[in-house]
């Protein structure tokens, strides 16, 4: 059986700035950068376009991090930021492709992982883990575009 580690929580780029709450982390980063006269128009333009990737590359809720044998042990800080699938119809082997990231020489795609769970509604017990079913996981299962 493999046990799929999932990112589940909010990046700090997607929450309220603690210095401007009206931002998001991503957007303070951005306007501080168009705020500071100190750089060259090249050189705003340059950190824009490196923030811009490196928004369109953080983990987001639902990536698939790992996958591990099922009843492996887990590390005291992992159900802080992640939850756990079972699926007991998915051999360790057969999990492990779901955790490919895809070949991006420009380092411009949107996601790390390939794959990612739709999390909406999915329902974790009190150490944050559900067990699926094959159809249940296939129909969280999505695929990067």
């Amino acid at each position: 059986m493999a046990e799929f580690l999932i990112y589940n929580k909010d990046h700090w780029m997607d929450v309220p700035s603690k210095s401007r709450p009206e931002l998001t982390g991503y957007e303070n980063v951005k306007q501080k950068v168009l705020d500071d006269s100190s750089l060259s128009l090249e050189q705003s333009t340059l950190a824009l376009g490196h923030h811009e990737i490196k928004h369109e590359r953080r983990w987001q809720r639902g990536d698939i991090v790992e996958a591990r044998r099922d009843g492996g042990p887990r590390g005291r800080l992992e159900e802080a930021s992640f939850a756990f699938l079972q699926v007991p119809s998915i051999s360790l082997k057969d999990g492990k492709a779901y955790c490919v990231t895809k070949e991006d020489p420009d380092y411009t795609k949107a996601r790390r992982r390939e794959h990612y769970i739709y999390m909406v509604g999915l329902i974790l017990d009190s150490h944050k883990t559900a067990i699926l079913t094959d159809a249940q996981f296939r129909s969280r299962l999505k695929v990067k575009k």
